[in-house]
């Protein structure tokens, strides 16, 4: 009897415990979330000495195990300021902007049950554990699992949660408390976390070097950067040991409190909360792998767990000379986009970079140290906006070289920055926080960029827009005309890099836009503009066939453009006849002015002098205000062919 009640007694027990062990590792209550951003509501076992060991081996390889001597905190408090304005990417009108995500302090050991007793009368609130959020589901092969952290509700009372993979635990909130929250932590270890203002440089590094925690944060008022334990450990016997997070983090809070935050236009305390400065800091975290590239924006940042990136986050020298920090700045630079107000869809990889130029600009950095495609880039952008003809900024194959478009994309901006000032970015983008509507195509965006720009400048911009071909509408143009002068120094050949360049008296030369009729081989067409009154330059109507393009008889419609992308004076038209005529003189012509190319008014008619002098016409009513000018030919000494060696414009 005796032996066969312990049986039972021995069975029963068997039975709770393998009922017990069944729960970890497959409910998700346990540490299994399935990414979906939903959070778990369910009950687990709260017995706070159960381990679930099951994930041990692959959190042994990422993010690490906590040691046993590692002390567990029990009923230790911590407070919380829940009071914030939430900043959300819409109303910034930003890519992606910092949510209510406070850390705690605490790290959850793998498999580890954490009991948080949230006080009465607060909900609302959720933890997390872990901070590498990155999903590589998909991915192959893996270094990690794709989905290490989790996330749970919070009830007032009592909750527990564990992460089979621990990480730090975090309390996410989703509406403000006006008075500080206290909770209280059993089960969890105390990061080595450096907290600006509050931790001495020595005291932390006497932490970090106690500590047998994997990972731990680095706090300043605007960014917090969560890097690994062991990387720390290593540069205190380097080049340059990481000991001085005070004298780091007091550059980077400047970095995202002036280059990012002010640059934007935000503030802490603006009066408009689309003017209000994100609340919660902006993250960046390294991990063992990526979903995407080497690095990715988001929130939080990632960056590979390499030497690069831990030394973007913690090297002085980096962050004091803008050297190696190109990809930092790059990622939080996407956060920051404005992409449904004004960057247009050739500028990803441009405008999230301006960043690092004002970063550059405010500490007195070398431009060309920032990206080795800076130095090779911007002179050949310069190039490109200092020539001729018809240019698209966008589709142009000389502004997308596969490795230096986005630096090419990148000089009219920063032109614009050294020669009207670094404000110009804050004004297009608190403009942009402000509009009325978002714009949904390249072209509104252009528009709304040439339009605050020029609001700024006091300067109507139109011909620095077309000398980049970045296209704008007559409309806008014709707008901002009304209101601020033409530019009239050629910005466009500024360089950045070495500061020269810039200075030059803008010119319009007149363009040929069409000519309804030519004969092929005998004359040009670039021979009526090119100022040359002579023999050997002429243009020959056709004299063959009449096709639809090409006219053979009169009238004759020539259209010169002023090569102005705005309507400015033109005083009249000056001719020549071709010198050696064969028997083609012009010589009853009326002239229209436009402009848009489409709507053509008569300024007047003439008779041309049938001799080979010069012969100007002004206009009788005066100068007129105009981007395109038509002459009609509608008469010849010859009843079937004309030509000329010179109709060009004449400008006041």
């Amino acid at each position: 009897m005796k032996f066969n009640q312990l049986t039972k007694i021995f069975c029963l027990s068997l039975l709770v415990a393998f009922t017990a062990c069944k729960k970890y590792g497959y409910e998700v209550p346990d540490g299994y979330p399935d990414d979906s951003q939903n959070v778990s509501e369910g009950t687990i076992d709260t017995n706070m000495k159960l381990i679930d060991k099951s994930m041990y081996a692959k959190a042994r390889v990422f993010p690490g195990l906590v040691d046993q001597t590692e002390p567990r905190v029990k009923d230790a408090q911590f407070t919380i300021n829940l009071n914030f304005t939430d900043q959300t990417a819409q109303n910034l009108r930003i890519a992606e902007a910092p949510s209510p995500q406070y850390s705690t302090g605490y790290y959850a050991a793998p498999g580890e049950l954490i009991k948080l007793v949230v006080p009465a009368g607060v909900d609302g609130l959720t933890v997390q554990i872990g901070a590498h959020t990155d999903n590589l589901a998909g991915k192959s092969p893996l270094l990690r699992d794709p989905v290490i952290y989790n996330r749970k509700k919070l009830v007032a009372g009592v909750n527990y949660i564990r992460n089979l993979y621990g990480g730090h635990i975090y309390i996410l909130a989703t509406f403000a408390y006006a008075n500080p929250v206290t909770f209280t932590i059993t089960g969890a270890v105390v990061s080595p976390d450096f907290i600006l203002g509050q931790t001495s440089d020595v005291d932390w590094v006497a932490k970090v070097k106690a500590s047998q925690v994997p990972w731990l944060e680095l706090r300043a008022k605007s960014v917090i950067f969560t890097i690994p334990r062991d990387k720390v450990i290593a540069t205190f016997n380097s080049n340059e040991p990481f000991t001085n997070p005070t004298a780091v983090f007091t550059k980077w809070n400047d970095v995202f409190d002036l280059d990012y935050n002010a640059w934007m236009g935000l503030s802490d305390n603006a009066p408009d909360i689309r003017d209000r400065s994100p609340q919660s800091q902006w993250r960046g975290v390294l991990d063992i792998q990526l979903s995407l590239g080497y690095g990715h924006s988001g929130f939080p940042f990632v960056g590979l767990n390499d030497s690069y990136w831990f030394a973007s986050f913690t090297s002085l020298n980096s962050i004091s000379t803008s050297s190696g920090q190109w990809g930092t700045y790059h990622e939080f630079g996407h956060n920051c986009q404005q992409a449904n107000v004004w960057s247009w869809s050739t500028l990803g990889e441009t405008t999230n970079n301006l960043f690092s130029f004002k970063v550059a600009n405010r500490i007195g950095a070398n431009y060309n140290i920032l990206h080795p495609a800076v130095s090779s880039g911007f002179p050949k952008a310069i190039a490109y906006a200092s020539g001729t003809g018809t240019k698209n900024f966008d589709t142009d194959a000389a502004m997308n070289t596969v490795d230096e478009a986005p630096f090419m994309k990148m000089t009219p901006f920063v032109q614009i920055f050294e020669k009207y000032g670094y404000g110009a970015m804050t004004y297009l983008y608190t403009e942009a926080r402000h509009a009325q509507r978002l714009n949904t195509n390249d072209i509104t965006k252009h528009n709304f960029v040439y339009e605050k720009l020029s609001d700024y400048t006091k300067t109507d911009l139109s011909p620095f827009f077309g000398a980049w071909g970045i296209l704008i509408s007559d409309a806008v143009v014709a707008k901002v005309n009304a209101k601020y002068p033409l530019l009239k120094t050629a910005i466009w050949t500024y360089n950045p890099l070495n500061k020269t360049g810039g200075t030059g008296t803008i010119t319009y030369n007149t363009t040929v836009v069409s000519v309804s009729s030519v004969q092929s081989g005998d004359g040009t067409t670039a021979a009526l503009v090119d100022g040359a009154v002579s023999a050997a330059s002429y243009w020959h109507s056709n004299y063959g066939t009449a096709t639809s393009t090409n006219t053979l008889g009169y009238p004759i419609n020539i259209v010169l453009g002023t090569g102005s992308p705005v309507p400015i004076a033109v005083k009249g038209v000056t001719f020549a006849q071709r010198q050696n005529n064969s028997g083609g003189y012009v010589k009853d012509v009326e002239i229209f002015t436009s402009t848009d190319n489409v709507n053509y008014v008569s300024v007047g008619t003439t008779t041309l002098p049938q001799n080979t002098s010069v012969y100007n016409f002004n206009f009788p009513g005066g100068n007129v205000s105009a981007k395109f000018v038509k002459v009609v030919i509608k008469s010849g000494a010859n009843a079937t062919y004309a030509n000329l060696s010179e109709c060009n414009l004449i400008k006041p």
